[in-house]
């Protein structure tokens, strides 16, 4: 493998070269900067980067813990101390945060680098990122189109190898939407069990941060290490945390997807996708009747 096919790697693969030390986290990061430098002029995923602070970190890196040595791309309304913290809005420009959120102490803790502070709708208010304050963002696979947001600066740089997996906040669907435009994985954690400690509110009562990856495995690989009780977090679950790789590869045989066909039915398009894509037949089901819209399902 040649160095410019690193930026291609998935997390857990990476993780494999590091460890049996083909690799140095260092290298990883010159790697990482040269592709970030030869793509991102078009695609404008980052507002960020402070390359001498990561390779810093780099330098002293442990790869033998859970995230050794491997950067993490950050949405720009979590707190990186000393770096940036501007929700890609001018008002706070030139603010810098004083302290690490929780989640950031946790990557760093499991070995991670937080590597550059990637773009967003200003304020989290937004579902295309061409909200940000300070400039677009495009999609990595059509650059006519938006990467979706309030994410996507995150989803973006994971789909461009940019980063090899990112965090993004989620408040109504800025995690997953971005996810699927951009062609990554998106995980959007139950509320409380990841911190919300030294993340810029949206909505207190909803916000929720989570990862952007090339792979499942990877987003599991991530959320082992942020999730977990943070006593400076009042909403913050107190619950033991599982190991979210243990439940991957599991034979998914006789275990049915549904589809919801809420306030408009799905048209003929997606019936037909899902049905092939299942070699099922649809059926539909009752589902609780709301006040916002009537609900049914369809399950293949």
């Amino acid at each position: 493998m040649t160095g410019k096919d690193l930026p291609a790697l998935n997390i857990a693969d990476l993780q494999s070269l590091l460890r049996h030390r083909e690799v140095s986290p260092r290298e990883v990061l010159d790697v990482l900067r040269a592709r970030i430098e030869s793509v991102d002029g078009k695609i404008d995923a980052y507002l960020s980067i402070d390359f001498e602070a990561a390779a810093k970190e780099a330098e002293k890196a442990n790869v033998d813990l859970p995230l050794g040595g491997v950067p993490i791309a950050i949405k720009d309304i979590i707190s990186v101390a000393g770096e940036p913290c501007t929700c890609a809005s001018k008002i706070l420009h030139g603010y810098r945060a004083p302290y690490d959120a929780t989640v950031i102490r946790k990557l760093r803790a499991a070995g991670a680098i937080p590597f550059g502070k990637t773009n967003m709708d200003e304020f989290a208010m937004g579902s295309s990122t061409e909200n940000s304050g300070v400039k677009l963002t495009r999609n990595p696979w059509d650059l006519s189109r938006v990467p979706g947001g309030s994410s996507g600066g995150s989803a973006a740089a994971v789909a461009a190898d940019e980063a090899f997996g990112g965090l993004g906040t989620e408040t109504g669907g800025s995690i997953r939407q971005p996810a699927a435009l951009s062609g990554v994985v998106g995980l959007k954690p139950s509320y409380g069990r990841v911190s919300r400690f030294g993340v810029v509110a949206f909505a207190s009562s909803l916000d929720q941060v989570g990862p952007l990856t090339k792979t499942v495995r990877d987003s599991a690989l991530i959320m082992n290490a942020i999730a977990g009780h943070d006593p400076q977090e009042t909403t913050s679950l107190n619950q033991p945390v599982p190991d979210y790789t243990e439940g991957l590869g599991r034979d998914l045989r006789g275990v049915s997807p549904a589809l919801m066909a809420c306030a408009t039915d799905t048209g003929p398009k997606i019936r037909k996708t899902f049905s092939i894509t299942t070699a099922a037949r649809a059926r539909k089901v009752s589902a609780p009747k709301s006040n916002v819209a009537s609900s049914s399902a369809l399950t293949f």
